[in-house]
Parts: structure tokens; C-alpha cells; sequence
């Protein structure tokens, strides 16, 4: 009897992890797709994806366009995200302190944290938790909420992973850097040479790396021992940030990560 219904609970929980695979890989591509480039991705069969799917239509996590017949996230991931948003205790602290900055820069504040998942294709990665809007002037952005990106192209991923605690530059050094503008730093030594240097001032740039345009300031928000909890940025368009004053920000972001670290002691 164990053993039947031990070998229902595993094709159940292989059955949950099939729907919260397709639903990621659906998130990561941050695209409508098709079930056969979902299935090779997962490397099952179309016939296999195609019930995990329907069930998750059912309950508006995935839906289908009827012009195109791609699938994409549905309505209630989107639900289910707002209501992580609103609870969040990191959220609940840093949102007045990020809102308030963006009111005074006029600029978009992001809030960001570690990504642990090794299944993402970067060791390193961080996530933005939170994004205050600046002004009319602010950079347009696509809504990055909850979307992995490698740390070593931002300045919010750099400070996260200047001031981690299992930062193993053996493991650092097997990563590659994928250069994504002229500005991105690709050579591993040249990298953890900038990791010592944020470690070393408490901040740090992104210059156009990430993105043509794109400057970003960012700053840890760190725990008793020294190890950062979430980071925050401040970004915009790179004349708009320059004419402000890169050094400026970066001098008021620390005061504000080294009030909310207050929380975290």
C-alpha cells in the first residue's frame, strides 16, 4: 500500500514541477510561445506539455492567443505577483525610502535581491523586488519585476555580489561574461578587480553596460554582519544621471542603504 501511494505522490510532485517549469520558461523568454518550442526547451514531449498546459489554462495561469495559438503568462500569475509585492517585508521596508529618492532625483529607484536558483543559466543573479518611477524625465522601462538578470552587467548586481557571502571566485571565474554592450566588462580578472574596488567605496556603477543609454547607481542594504540583505539603484538616462552627478547619488544612496540596514541589525 506504501508503495502505490508513494508512487502517486511522485508522479504528482513530477507533474507540479512540469507545470512550474513551463510557466518559468514561458517568464524567462518574456515572449509568447509555441508548444513545441516549450517542449524542446523541457525536453518532453509536445503530447506531455499539452495536458500540463490545459491545466493551467484552466486556472489562468497561461494563456493561449487565438490568433497566433502561442501561449504566454495569464492573469493570475500577475494577481499572485502583486500580492507577493504588497506583503513582502523587504518591500514594506524599502518602498518609502525608494520612493522618496526617486521624488528627489526625479529618476526610477529599483529594488533588488539575490537569485538562487541554480537552475537559472548564471550562478550570480539578482532580481528587482521593487521599482519606484521617477518623473517625467525618468527612463522608460519594460517591467522587469521579478525577472532574473546576470549581477556582473548592473550596478545593483555588482554591490549584491561584492557584499555576498559565498562569493567563490573559483566558481566566479568558471562564469562567462557576456557582453552585451561595448561598456560591459567581459575579462574575469578585470571583474573581480571591480568587485574588491565596490567592497572597497560601498557602491558602484553601471556605465552603459547593461544597456546603450543606461547609467544605474547602486548601493547594499546590509545585515549585522556585513553581508547585503537587497540592494538599491538609482538609473536613468545617462546625460540625465551625469548632469546630477553619478558621485552625488552615489554618496545619497549610501546614507539611505545605511538607515534601512538599521532594520536588518
Amino acid at each position: 500500500m506504501n508503495s502505490k501511494r508513494d508512487y502517486k505522490d511522485s508522479v504528482n510532485i513530477a507533474a507540479v514541477e512540469r507545470a512550474l517549469k513551463v510557466m518559468e520558461i514561458i517568464s524567462h523568454e518574456g515572449r509568447e510561445m509555441g508548444i513545441n518550442e516549450i517542449a524542446d526547451k523541457m525536453g518532453n514531449y509536445p503530447s506531455t506539455i499539452y495536458r500540463v498546459i490545459t491545466t493551467l489554462m484552466s486556472r489562468g495561469y497561461i494563456y493561449q492567443n487565438p490568433e497566433n495559438s502561442r501561449y504566454g503568462i495569464g492573469y493570475k500569475i500577475y494577481m499572485l505577483g502583486k500580492n507577493v509585492q504588497k506583503n513582502s517585508s523587504l518591500i514594506r521596508i524599502a518602498k518609502p525610502y525608494a520612493d522618496a529618492l526617486a521624488a528627489e532625483f526625479q529618476e526610477n529607484v529599483n529594488v533588488a535581491i539575490r537569485y538562487d536558483d541554480k537552475s537559472y543559466p548564471e550562478r550570480y543573479s539578482a532580481i528587482t523586488i521593487y521599482q519606484s518611477k521617477g518623473g517625467k524625465r525618468a527612463l522608460s522601462v519594460s517591467e522587469s519585476i521579478g525577472q532574473p538578470y546576470a549581477c556582473y552587467s548592473s550596478s545593483i548586481g555588482k554591490v549584491l555580489l561584492a557584499f555576498s557571502e559565498d562569493l567563490d571566485e573559483n566558481l566566479l571565474k568558471k562564469e562567462k561574461l557576456k557582453r552585451y554592450t561595448p561598456n560591459t566588462i567581459t575579462d574575469m580578472e578585470e571583474f573581480i578587480k571591480e568587485l574588491k574596488r565596490i567592497k572597497k567605496q560601498g557602491y558602484a556603477f553601471d556605465d552603459q553596460e547593461q544597456e546603450p543609454g543606461l547609467y544605474c547607481v547602486g548601493c547594499p542594504v546590509l545585515n549585522h554582519v556585513g553581508v547585503a540583505v537587497m540592494a538599491l539603484s538609482v538609473s536613468g538616462y545617462e546625460g540625465n544621471i551625469r548632469k546630477i552627478g553619478p558621485k552625488k547619488i552615489a554618496d545619497r544612496l549610501k546614507e539611505v542603504c545605511k538607515e534601512i540596514s538599521q532594520f536588518f541589525q
